[in-house]
C-alpha cells in the first residue's frame, strides 16, 4: 500500500502546477530533435570541449554528485561544478544534471528511505535549481533507480515518495524548469506501472529510459509504443515526453566493432526521432579507460586519448546534414526493413536513406536531378536523378541525400 506521504505530495502538486491529465499527446511528426552525449568530468579541458562542440552535440548528460555538494548538513557548495555549467552555457549547451545517490551524511549513505533523508535530497535539488536558475538545466531525478543505484535494492514506492517531495521542492523555486524522471533502466514496466499508481507522471515534463540492447537499435520501436500505451493508463502531464537518457554499444559486445558502433550510434538516433523522441543521448563521449575486454572502457565516440572513432565523425555528419531539419516523417518504399526518413527545412528536403536487410536498391522520388549523397562518415558526392526518380543502393550504413 503506498504511503500517506505520497498522497499529501501529490495533492500539493496538483495546487502548484497546471498540468493536465488528459490523454497521452503524441509528439508532433514534424518536430525539431536534440543530440546529446553523457561526460564524465566537471572540470572542462578546452580542447575536449571545443571537440564535444565540433560534433555537434545540443546537450551533455552529468552527475550532480549529493554528496559532493552538501559535505556539511545544511552547507552547499556546487563550486566544481560551475566551471562545466559556465562553459557549456558559452558554446550554447544545455546540461540535464542528474540529481543522484546518497549522501553519508543521511540514512547511512543509502537511497534515502527516511523522511529526514528524503527532505534532506529535496532541499540539496531546491538549492541546486536556486544556484543555476536561468542557466536552462535540465534536471533528472536519479539514474536508474530499479537497478543497483537504489540501494539497498531497487524499491518503486520509495522513489516515488523521494521524486514527489523533489519535485515539490524544485517548483517551489521555479516552476517552469523541466524535470525528468526515473532515468529508467531499460524498460521496466512493472517498475513504471508502479510509478504510474502514485501520480508521478503528472508532474514531470519527461519520461527517461535507457534502452540498451546489444540487437540492432529499431527493434526498440515496440518498447516505446507499449510505453505509451502504458502511460496512457495513468493520470499524466499532457505534453508529457519520452527521453532516451542513456544508450549506447559497447564494442566488446558480440558483433560490435568501431565500424558497427558508428552504424548502430546514428541508426539509434534516427529511430528515436522517428520515434517521437526528440532528446537522444549517447553513451558515452569517450572510452573510460583502454583495456579492449571492458564493457565500460569501450562505449566512447572518442578513445581515452581523445582520437576520434567512425562514431565521432557519424555524428558529425549526421548533425551537419541534418542542422536547422525538422523530421517530417517515414517514406514508404515497399519494404518495413527499409528506412527512408524525410527531414525538412522551407522548400528544402534531406532523405536518412539504410535498411536492416540485405544491402539492395531502391527507388526515391526527388524533386531535383541534381542532388547529393553523403556518407555516414562524411564523404559527398552528387548524383543525376533520371524522371525524378533516383535508384540508390542502401544497407546498413546511413546515407543522406541532399534533394
Amino acid at each position: 500500500m503506498l504511503s500517506t506521504v505520497i498522497v499529501i505530495v501529490a495533492v500539493i502538486l496538483c495546487k502548484t502546477n497546471g498540468y493536465s491529465e488528459s490523454s497521452f499527446d503524441k509528439s508532433n511528426p514534424k518536430s525539431q530533435f536534440s543530440t546529446g552525449v553523457n561526460i564524465h568530468f566537471v572540470e572542462p579541458n578546452i580542447k575536449e570541449v571545443n571537440k564535444l562542440q565540433q560534433d555537434g552535440f545540443t546537450v551533455v548528460r552529468m552527475d550532480l554528485f549529493w554528496n559532493g555538494i552538501e559535505k556539511k548538513k545544511g552547507s552547499y557548495d556546487f563550486s566544481i561544478y560551475d566551471k562545466l555549467v559556465d562553459s557549456m552555457s558559452k558554446r550554447h549547451m544545455k546540461i540535464m544534471f542528474i540529481l543522484d545517490y546518497g549522501n553519508n551524511l543521511y540514512d547511512k549513505g543509502l537511497a534515502p528511505y527516511s523522511h529526514q533523508g528524503r527532505m534532506a535530497f529535496a532541499n540539496f535539488a531546491k538549492k541546486a535549481v536556486e544556484h543555476y536558475k536561468g542557466k536552462q538545466i535540465i534536471w533528472e531525478i536519479w539514474n536508474e533507480p530499479n537497478g543497483g543505484f537504489w540501494k539497498p535494492k531497487p524499491d518503486a514506492d520509495a522513489y516515488a515518495k523521494l521524486a514527489l517531495e523533489t519535485i515539490k521542492a524544485i517548483r517551489s523555486k521555479d516552476n517552469n524548469t523541466f524535470i525528468v524522471a526515473p532515468a529508467l533502466a531499460g524498460f521496466d514496466y512493472s517498475y513504471l506501472n508502479s510509478l504510474g499508481k502514485t501520480g508521478l507522471f503528472k508532474y514531470i515534463n519527461a519520461i527517461s529510459v535507457h534502452p540498451y540492447r546489444e540487437s540492432n537499435p529499431e527493434s526498440v520501436t515496440m518498447d516505446y509504443n507499449k510505453l505509451r500505451e502504458l502511460i496512457s493508463k495513468y493520470p499524466h502531464n499532457k505534453k508529457i515526453q519520452i527521453f532516451s537518457g542513456e544508450w549506447g554499444y559497447s564494442t566488446t559486445w558480440k558483433g560490435i566493432d568501431d565500424t558497427e558502433q558508428a552504424q548502430y550510434c546514428i541508426r539509434e538516433y534516427l529511430t528515436n526521432i522517428m520515434n517521437g523522441v526528440n532528446l537522444s543521448i549517447w553513451y558515452d563521449w569517450k572510452d573510460d579507460g583502454i583495456n579492449k575486454e571492458d564493457i565500460q572502457d569501450n562505449f566512447g565516440t572518442v578513445y581515452n586519448n581523445m582520437k576520434s572513432k567512425p562514431t565521432y565523425y557519424a555524428i558529425k555528419t549526421m548533425n551537419e546534414s541534418l542542422n536547422g531539419y525538422s523530421y517530417a516523417g517515414r517514406e514508404d518504399v515497399g519494404s518495413n526493413a527499409d528506412y527512408v526518413l524525410k527531414f525538412e527545412k522551407g522548400n528544402k528536403i534531406v532523405y536518412a536513406i539504410w535498411t536492416i536487410d540485405n544491402g539492395h536498391d531502391i527507388s526515391i522520388n526527388l524533386k531535383n536531378k541534381n542532388v547529393q549523397v553523403v556518407e555516414l562518415t562524411g564523404k559527398k558526392y552528387n548524383v543525376m536523378a533520371y524522371g525524378k526518380k533516383y535508384d540508390i543502393y542502401i544497407d546498413e550504413n546511413v546515407r543522406y541525400v541532399l534533394d
